[in-house]
C-alpha cells in the first residue's frame, strides 16, 4: 500500500505559488508529484515537469474554489467533509488493521487527528466543485448521439485501453572507449571539484549540466523515491549530509552529481547536474555484437533470468532476473510497442537500442493484456467529461481577472 503523507522540510520548504492571500508550498507539490510518479511509473527525470504540472492543477482548483465560493446557493457541510474524510482515510487504509494504520501515521509523523486535517481542505474543495458540477453544469451540458456516432468512429481507437506488457529485460549500457569514458569523468570531477570550493550551485547548472529541462529550474528533481534509484546512488547520497553534494556516480545517461536538499525514510529531494555521455556508432555497434550474441544463448535454452544477473547493467531489474513487472504501452516508446504488440508470452525481442544509443534492451515477454476498444457509452461519458472541463476551465480564466495569482516555478 502506498501510504503518501505531508513532508516536514521545513527548512527546504518554499512557496511556489500564490492564489489570492493563500499560500501553495513546494512541499505539498512534491508530495503530489511523487504520488503520480509512482502510481503512474513515471521516471526521475520527468519529475521536474510533472511538478509544474501538479502546481498548475493546484491553482486552478484554488481559482476555482473561491469562484464557486460566490454561488450562495451552494454549500457543503462539516458532516459532508468529515464523512468524505472517513471514506478515503478507508480507502487509504486498504486491509491494514487500526493499530498498523496509526503506526504509518506516526513514521510519517501524523497522529490520526493531525492527518484528517491534513485532508480536510483539499476534500472541502473538491466537495464544492462537485456541486458546482452537478447543480449548474451537468444540467445544460448535453451530448447527442450524432456526436457519440462521430466520436466514436474518430475516436476508439485513440480511446482503447492500451495493451500491457508483463516483461524482464536484460539492459545492456553502450559504454564509449576507455580514453573517452575518462574524458566525460574528468569534466564531472572538475565540475565537482569547483563545487566544493565554493561555487555557486545555480551558475554551475547553468553552465554545465546537459539536462537542460531541469537545469531550467536549477537542477530540481524533486522528490525521488529510493526503489527509483540505483542501490550505488542510494548508498552514496545516504552518506552525503544535506546541503552536500554527491562525488559523480555513472548512470545509464552519464555522470550525475546530485545536490542533497532534503532526506526522508523512503525518498530524496535533489537537484543534479548531468555530464551526459555520448557513445559513437562503433560502441554502439561493439555492443548490438554482444546483445545478438546473448539471444542466440537464450534461443539455444540458456536462462533468460541467468543470463540477465550475469549481463544487464541495471542493478535494479538485474537483481530480479531481469523482471520489471507489467508495463503499459503508454509507457513504452511507440518502436518497441510495434515489436512488441506481436509477441506471445515466452518470446524474446530485440536487441532494441534506445533513440540516443545509450543503451541496448533484449526484452521477454512474460505475458499479454490487450488492449480494449471502448463501448459507445463509454464514449458519450468521455464527451461528457470534456464538456463539462471546458466549462470549469471558462470558470478558471474567470477567476484569473478577479483573484491575484502569482507562480513561482
Amino acid at each position: 500500500m502506498l501510504l503518501l503523507l505531508a513532508v516536514q522540510l521545513d527548512t527546504l520548504d518554499r512557496v511556489a505559488a500564490v492564489v489570492d492571500d493563500r499560500a501553495i508550498w513546494m512541499s505539498d507539490v512534491d508530495e503530489r508529484a511523487l504520488l503520480y510518479a509512482s502510481t503512474y511509473g513515471i521516471p526521475p527525470d520527468q519529475l521536474p515537469s510533472l511538478r509544474r504540472e501538479v502546481l498548475q492543477q493546484m491553482v486552478n482548483t484554488e481559482l476555482l474554489y473561491l469562484k464557486i465560493r460566490e454561488d450562495t446557493l451552494i454549500h457543503v457541510s462539516e458532516d459532508e467533509v468529515e464523512r468524505a474524510i472517513d471514506m478515503q482515510i478507508q480507502q487509504i487504509k486498504g486491509n491494514l488493521s487500526d493499530e498498523e494504520f496509526e503506526r504509518k501515521l506516526k513514521e510519517a509523523g501524523f497522529t490520526l487527528e493531525a492527518y484528517r486535517r491534513y485532508l480536510r481542505d483539499d476534500i472541502r474543495k473538491t466537495l464544492y466543485i462537485q456541486k458546482y458540477v452537478e447543480m449548474r453544469i451537468k444540467p445544460r451540458v448535453k451530448v447527442s448521439d450524432e456526436e457519440v456516432d462521430k466520436a466514436y468512429e474518430k475516436l476508439a481507437d485513440s480511446l482503447a485501453t492500451p495493451p500491457e506488457f508483463k516483461l524482464a529485460v536484460i539492459t545492456l549500457m553502450v559504454k564509449p572507449s576507455a580514453s573517452a569514458e575518462q574524458e566525460y569523468y574528468n569534466r564531472a570531477k572538475n565540475i565537482y571539484r569547483q563545487l566544493k570550493r565554493g561555487a555557486g550551485w545555480e551558475e554551475m547548472v547553468q553552465k554545465y549540466s546537459d539536462d537542460r529541462e531541469s537545469a531550467r529550474i536549477g537542477g530540481d528533481l524533486g522528490i525521488v523515491p529510493k526503489n527509483a534509484l540505483p542501490p550505488n546512488f542510494v548508498k552514496e547520497i545516504e552518506k552525503t549530509p544535506e546541503g552536500g553534494y554527491t562525488k559523480p556516480l555513472r548512470g545509464p545517461q552519464g555522470y550525475h552529481i546530485f545536490y542533497v536538499k532534503g532526506k526522508r525514510e523512503d525518498a530524496f529531494l535533489l537537484a543534479h547536474i548531468l555530464v551526459k555521455v555520448s557513445p559513437s556508432e562503433a560502441d554502439v555497434k561493439r555492443v548490438m555484437r554482444k546483445a545478438k550474441g546473448i539471444v542466440k544463448k537464450i534461443k539455444a535454452g540458456y536462462s533468460f533470468a541467468k543470463l540477465a544477473r550475469r549481463y544487464s547493467d541495471d542493478p535494479v531489474s538485474r537483481q530480479n532476473g531481469g523482471e520489471i513487472g507489467w508495463v503499459s504501452a503508454r509507457a513504452l516508446p511507440p518502436d518497441i510497442v510495434e515489436k512488441l504488440k506481436g509477441a506471445k508470452p515466452g518470446e524474446v525481442v530485440g536487441p532494441i537500442p534506445t533513440p540516443d544509443g545509450t543503451m541496448i534492451n533484449i526484452f521477454k515477454v512474460l505475458d499479454v493484456h490487450e488492449g480494449q476498444r471502448p463501448t459507445r457509452a463509454q464514449v458519450k461519458q468521455i464527451l461528457l467529461q470534456r464538456k463539462i472541463e471546458e466549462e470549469l476551465n471558462k470558470l478558471v480564466e474567470e477567476a484569473k481577472k478577479e483573484y491575484y495569482v502569482k507562480v513561482y516555478i
